[in-house]
């Protein structure tokens, strides 16, 4: 905050007196115009006004001495130092002038003038110092008391010299003659000082513009007119001339002081106005609330803030007691935590805990206070900062819901889950009662996914979120795992049927259909119940056996529900192992393919084979496919596995092509190969790196796999036609084909299922379901193969109703490819 110092009545004054100066000076340097003044009352004026300049001098010298806050205070110090030793020198003049009685010695006009040329030399020497001085903030107590030791030292040293031997100095003032030019160019020495002062002024106003230049000019000013005064002395010292310099002497004295009184001062005061101001601003405009309160609690001073806090209007709180912040039942408890803080106080930052503070009305308020403290006149005070912690809270509520729940249904999630699944395990090894979890899978939801979009997948997700927690109790938990998993917990069961119960209800709920798009959309759900204390003792167990059992449910045909079982973590492991198993002997290269037969019904020669994988482990033994493929399937490692037949039997078409007795083979293509899109390029590639000829390849897939994604199926299987390949379509008539699609495929063969070929001759209805698929097969234009031929009367009911192709044990079981190939040379 700045201040702009405007005092015209001084500068009126000040230029007044140097507008008068100059007539005076000229009008008394005619020696005819001195105005003589009687010894006795000359000397009765002169030491009046002595005395009036030792006064300002000292003023001058506590001002600077006693100066706080000041920017300058080691100039400052300086110049009271000065005018300390100015001031005793005048005093020393004023006694040793003649006409006073004797001081020590004859007062002499020798003694006089020596002490005042001295005083004089000090004032305008330190007062050009003074205006030089660069800022210097701080000047130590030792170092201000060592200062005024030395100008005592200095002063002690000339009052010394002066008083007693003031004749052993040169001489400055002859009786009848007046002043020596000594005097005289000492005296023009002074006039100079203080003229360059007022040149250093002029070049420093910027930087001096807050310590009164106006003030300060005129005391160089006028202490340089002073001294011209006394250079026009006469023989005589008692006339108006002398008691003029003195006049003009006092008034530089005067301006001196109120220049220094401004700087050590006045600013400082101003500047401790201005502090005080922005202390009053900051803690208006503070969102904290802040209270000053005595040793007893009382409030002393408040701000805004904790009006809008506490309700009660400032000043209100004033006077009152911090306790009607607090219920009245811990007012008193309070008060004794007050006193032991006043008896042994201490700094409190925020963060050190969470309070509640009571409004007006009553409602309490989460804040956290930080407390300073501090003694004033032997009288303890503390201050208190209260922050608002409500919309602190209000956030970390907000982030522990985000941490522990799902953000798209709002349902607790698998943290939170675990967590109150340990809770209710506790309680329940406590209390003796059963604890269900169940473990939830939406069926096709994928499907949905795919066909109608994610938003419309995650609305699913809500309403099914919404059905689950309709059915449960209370005290039961529902959680969203991810994707389409949910989380049950039942706690407090009686027995087990209680938990049999909630899972049918849940999966009759889950069947209803949803209103998605404006449309109806269905999808139920698969349901895995595992027990505690029955089937686990840990929360991680029975997750597991939760999972397991909901996977069991999916394999019997999903919409289903199924409890876990040691046969099931039986099963489990023993996946898990053959998985490993698996990897390994894919990665040993010791997997074997064998070769099946596929022969003419009527020529009874070869015409073909089908590609199938052979597992000789050495641990496990020989591997059924129709063991290790589910496995292959649910681990992803069916796609390696599905490469490498691929590669196997395309080097084995290529070999007996070179042989001379090419042979055209089936290799089954996994579901999960049939979706890559880049399966023909993969094929083609094969073909290119093996040199097999893509006419001796047959590319079989499942009637289901065909039918899941239709148009899907048909780019890939025109695609694999477009390479050469001939397509066979597997198991027909044990899925649910729709024969429009069927017809828009490009297939060559159908493959009779094993099942229906066991029936014949003797079951009517697998009689007339073969029957009716050749028939269908021809009118399509599709050669038929028939599967698990086993009898001499199967292979003569394919004979009659015109099936082409036959493979099964009734001709030869699979084989390696050498012993097939020494049959085809056979």
């Amino acid at each position: 905050m700045q201040h702009n110092h405007k005092h015209p009545y001084q500068l009126a004054a000040g230029c007044v007196l140097l507008a008068v100066a100059v007539p005076l000076l000229g009008w008394m340097s005619d020696p005819s115009h001195l105005l003589p003044i009687v010894p006795t009352q000359f000397v009765f004026w002169h030491s009046v006004v002595e005395m009036l300049s030792m006064v300002v001098s000292m003023l001058v010298f506590v001002a600077g001495y006693r100066a706080i806050l000041s920017a300058r205070i080691g100039a400052v110090v300086l110049l009271g130092m000065a005018f300390f030793g100015v001031g005793v020198l005048d005093f020393l003049h004023a006694m040793s002038y003649t006409g006073m009685p004797d001081a020590l010695t004859v007062n002499t006009p020798q003694k006089f003038m020596l002490f005042w040329l001295a005083a004089r030399t000090l004032a305008a020497g330190a007062l050009l110092v003074y205006v030089l001085l660069p800022i210097v903030r701080d000047v130590t107590e030792l170092k201000k008391r060592l200062a005024l030791a030395l100008m005592l030292m200095v002063v002690g040293v000339l009052g010394y010299v002066g008083l007693l031997w003031p004749d052993h100095l040169p001489a400055l003032f002859i009786q009848g003659l007046g002043l020596t030019p000594l005097a005289i160019s000492i005296e023009w020495l002074i006039v100079a000082l203080n003229v360059v002062t007022l040149a250093v002024l002029w070049r420093r106003r910027q930087k001096l513009v807050r310590e009164c230049v106006m003030a300060l000019g005129f005391a160089a000013a006028l202490s340089a007119v002073s001294e011209l005064f006394v250079t026009m002395l006469g023989v005589v010292d008692t006339d108006g001339l002398n008691i003029v310099a003195h006049l003009y002497k006092v008034a530089a004295y005067l301006y001196l002081f109120h220049a220094t009184f401004n700087e050590s001062l006045r600013r400082p005061l101003q500047r401790m106005a201005a502090q005080h101001l922005r202390e009053k601003v900051t803690l208006s405009s503070s969102p904290n609330g802040v209270l000053w309160v005595d040793d007893t609690g009382r409030i002393l001073m408040t701000n805004p803030a904790m009006e809008t806090l506490t309700g009660y209007p400032m000043n209100e709180l004033v006077g009152q007691n911090v306790d009607i912040f607090l219920p009245e039942h811990l007012r008193a408890r309070h008060a004794q935590m007050m006193r032991g803080y006043f008896m042994a106080p201490r700094t409190r930052a925020m963060g050190l805990m969470d309070l509640k503070l009571m409004r007006r009305d009553g409602q309490l308020r989460p804040v956290d206070i930080s407390l300073g403290h501090w003694e004033d006149e032997g009288a303890s005070h503390a201050i208190a900062y209260i922050r608002d912690l409500t919309e602190r809270k209000v956030f970390e509520e907000t982030l522990r819901h985000q941490a522990t729940h799902d953000e798209l249904t709002g349902l607790p999630n698998r943290w939170l889950f675990r967590l109150q699944l340990n809770q209710a395990l506790a309680h329940a090894g406590r209390s003796s009662l059963h604890v269900a979890v169940l473990f939830l899978d939406l069926d096709h939801f994928k499907t949905v996914n795919d066909s109608f979009g994610h938003a419309t997948g995650d609305s699913l997700l809500v309403q099914v979120g919404t059905r689950i927690r309709s059915i449960l109790r209370k005290d039961d938990t529902v959680a969203h795992l991810g994707g389409d998993e949910f989380a049950i917990l039942l706690t407090d069961l009686a027995d087990v049927d209680e938990a049999v119960s909630v899972a049918t209800k849940l999966l009759t709920s889950l069947q209803a259909s949803y209103q998605l798009q404006d449309q109806d959309v269905y999808s139920s759900g698969s349901l895995g119940l595992a027990f505690y204390p029955d089937d686990a003792q840990d929360s991680d167990t029975l997750l597991r056996y939760a999972d397991m059992a909901m996977y069991q449910a999916k394999q019997a045909g999903r919409g289903a529900y199924a409890c876990y079982s040691m046969e099931m973590d039986r099963r489990v492991h023993e996946d898990m192992q053959l998985h490993t198993r698996l990897k390994e002997a894919l990665a040993q290269d010791v997997l074997q393919l064998h070769y099946q037969p596929q022969v003419g019904v009527e020529s009874g020669a070869i015409v073909g084979a089908e590609a199938l994988l052979r597992w000789h482990d050495p641990e496990l033994g020989e591997v059924s496919p129709a063991r290790f493929i589910p496995v292959a399937e649910a681990t992803g490692l069916i796609l390696p596995l599905s490469d490498w037949v691929l590669e196997t039997a395309c080097e084995q078409i290529a070999a007996w092509t070179q042989a001379g007795t090419p042979l055209r083979v089936a290799v089954n293509v996994s579901a999960q190969q049939f979706r890559q899109r880049n399966l023909p390029e993969k094929v083609r590639a094969v073909l290119e790196r093996t040199g097999a000829q893509a006419e001796w390849l047959d590319i079989e897939i499942t009637e289901s796999v065909a039918m899941t994604q239709p148009e899907q199926a048909r780019e890939q299987l025109h695609a694999l036609v477009a390479l050469g390949c001939r397509v066979a379509l597997d198991d027909f008539g044990t899925g649910y084909s729709s024969l429009a699609y069927l017809k828009a495929l490009p297939v060559s063969k159908l493959k009779i299922d094993k099942s229906f070929m066991d029936g014949i001759p003797n079951d009517a209805s697998d009689s007339t379901i073969s029957r009716a698929i050749i028939t269908l097969a021809h009118s399509l234009g599709m050669t038929l193969v028939a599967e698990g031929v086993e009898t001499e009367a199967q292979l003569a009911f394919l004979y009659q109703n015109n099936c082409e192709i036959y493979q099964g044990w009734l001709f030869a079981k699979a084989m390696e490819a050498g012993d097939l190939t020494e049959l085809l040379r056979a």
